[in-house]
């Protein structure tokens, strides 16, 4: 199976960018902003300008995750050598054993720091460590796929719900929804759009972060992936023989797409969580195309540090919360905020270090072994991957 280092690079940047947005939010202006309303300039600036991509983008963020998990998925069901058993168990040892791990660091870590005495922050901080520590919820963590309260501990566990959900079910959803002409794929794609979106509509605001019906909706979103990922090599071939300008023109309407939430601003017809997802989905389509076929693009995401920032983008994405809300409860009181945040940065980076190398090298590794009697050998026909080959 052909590996796109780049999408590595762009996991960690988003991982990166859900970071940022989340340790802003311990900022009462920032955590309460509205549209149209008389916030500081910074915060706009942060809100609602080319800034937003950079520090308030984190749906947009897991948004990025979900397709390129589709992207990825599909070329894994697709391969000769696809077995469900082994991706299955790989799935498990990719995602739930590190969750594991994390969830149960942020546990330990609750139980050890929520008894000190700590002054309401913001009501997104509020969210979390400040519930009891029932046999029911701790249970339900354990379980990881169900509906329960993913706040508790460490709120970006929602999205890992979704993500576990639609990869046990997704080899079926291939099957059933991506055909061999593209036509029928999109006409399902659509079906399914319109079918998720009335359901949730007649739900109302109301779902819950981990309802059943938001993973229907978000299993359209790696539907695109998976229908990008099959079509991909005329999709590359055609956008490698683009002119730079129309390049240029393609990245920009990404960006765009990626920060239609600030743009749009308070509309709520336009606004709403589930278009808002589909436009995104779209710029992130084109944000992976652009990844693999403008050259200059390719050679960022492929430079050493975007790299190590892609290997480390999983833990980062499970530990960051957990260095905020630990140092925050032992240093709120005795040190300025913005130095919390800076020791929470570094200190997040440590432990993602920690995790890639000691958790998920290790759990990859188990992964192979308990699938090694499954695997075949398969020679790659990327066009894009043997270019790379040939120099």
């Amino acid at each position: 199976m052909t590996r796109y280092e780049e999408f590595d690079s762009l996991r960690g940047l988003a991982a990166l960018i859900v970071l940022i947005g989340h340790y802003l939010m311990v900022y009462p202006s920032y955590a309460n902003y509205q549209y149209d309303s008389n916030s500081s300039y910074l915060i706009y600036l942060f809100k609602e300008t080319p800034l937003r991509l950079f520090f308030s983008s984190g749906n947009e963020s897991v948004i990025l995750f979900f397709v390129l998990s589709g992207f990825v998925l599909y070329l894994s069901v697709n391969s000769a050598k696809f077995h469900y058993s082994t991706y299955l168990i790989k799935r498990v040892f990719r995602i739930y054993i590190p969750y594991l791990v994390a969830i149960s660091v942020a546990i330990l870590a609750k139980m050890l720091l929520s008894h000190i005495d700590l002054p309401f922050i913001t009501n997104w901080f509020s969210k979390s460590w400040t519930g009891l520590d029932t046999p029911s919820l701790l249970i339900e963590h354990l379980l990881f796929i169900g509906q329960y309260n993913t706040d508790a501990y460490n709120n970006v566990i929602w999205s890992l719900v979704h993500e576990m959900r639609i990869s046990i079910i997704f080899p079926v959803l291939i099957f059933l929804f991506v055909r061999k002409k593209l036509k029928y794929s999109l006409l399902w794609l659509f079906v399914l759009i319109f079918s998720s979106t009335f359901c949730l509509y007649l739900v109302g605001s109301s779902v819950d972060i981990t309802n059943i019906l938001l993973s229907f909706h978000y299993s359209t979103l790696f539907l695109m992936g998976a229908i990008l990922a099959k079509y991909r090599h005329e999709l590359f071939a055609y956008t490698l023989k683009m002119k730079k300008p129309v390049k240029i023109v393609l990245l920009l309407g990404a960006i765009i797409c990626f920060m239609y939430e600030g743009i749009i601003g308070e509309v709520d017809l336009l606004n709403n969580y589930i278009f808002r997802d589909y436009v995104v989905s779209c710029g992130v389509c084109m944000f992976i195309i652009m990844s693999v076929c403008s050259q200059k693009v390719s050679t960022v995401l492929r430079s050493r540090l975007l790299t190590l920032l892609g290997n480390i983008s999983y833990s980062l994405y499970l530990y960051h919360l957990i260095s905020l809300f630990s140092l925050m409860y032992l240093f709120y009181n005795k040190l300025p905020t913005g130095l919390i945040l800076i020791f929470s940065f570094f200190f997040s980076f440590l432990l993602s270090t920690v995790s890639y190398q000691f958790v998920e090298k290790p759990c990859i590794r188990l992964g192979s072994y308990f699938t090694r009697n499954k695997q075949k050998t398969v020679i790659t026909k990327d066009p894009i991957a043997l270019k790379r080959k040939i120099g």
